[in-house]
């Protein structure tokens, strides 16, 4: 008997926590946690060799929005991102393990419709970039951090009224003409494109999925 009351107790609170995120909540602040595969899909410059699996990594993301606007269907959000990035490969005599720090405001467009949303983001902000390699087992840093721009669309159901299982395609736009290089207790700077200033691309594409908190 008594597990029956809990079974019907928990039932019901399930329900009337359903009912809630469908007839849409008074939250206005989202913290989203996720990870998934990315793609390198500028050129790979300063690597120390050109291995096929370098350009397939893994990614992870944090970010808060803050949601405003009277219509219960539209919403304009405010926040900030982070995102990180990570590929490996290996040749013969070499190794890359490049990571990618990405941090900026962002401004996103939602639509709600019950349980469901779906959003549009962008923004602008710095890109670290590192390439901790070997060349011959010696240690080789490379460093190339700049400035970038983002653009992400993503969804969301929500089937909670704290919280939601949410999916993004983001890309985020680099372009670099040089980047510094320490191997043999040595550094110095170099551009691919010397005496001219042009710049190549270094953007990435990633795919990923994760969970909201709405308070």
């Amino acid at each position: 008997m008594k597990c029956k009351l809990w079974l019907l107790l928990a039932t019901a609170l399930l329900c009337s926590s359903t009912l809630h995120a469908q007839s849409g909540s008074k939250e206005r602040s989202i913290l989203s946690l996720q990870a998934g595969p990315t793609l390198y899909t500028g050129k790979l410059i300063g690597v120390a060799g050109n291995s096929s699996s370098l350009r397939n990594g893994v990614g992870w993301s944090g970010s808060y929005t803050y949601l405003v606007g009277n219509k219960p269907t539209i919403k304009v959000g405010f926040g900030v991102l982070y995102q990180g990035n990570r590929y490996t490969g290996d040749t013969a005599n070499s190794t890359d393990k490049i990571q990618t720090h990405y941090f900026a405001p962002q401004f996103s467009l939602y639509w709600l419709k019950q349980s469901f949303s779906l959003y549009f983001a962008t923004g602008t902000g710095y890109q670290l970039y590192k390439d901790n390699s070997t060349v011959y087992d010696k240690p080789r840093k490379v460093s190339m951090n700049k400035w970038a721009a983002n653009f992400g669309i993503g969804g969301e159901y929500r089937p909670f009224t704290h919280w939601g299982i949410s999916a993004k395609i983001n890309y985020i736009l680099a372009y670099s003409g040089e980047y510094s290089v320490r191997y043999h207790d040595r550094e110095w700077t170099v551009q691919p494109h010397y005496p001219s200033h042009g710049s190549d691309d270094i953007s990435q594409l990633s795919f990923s999925a994760g969970i909201n908190y709405h308070f």
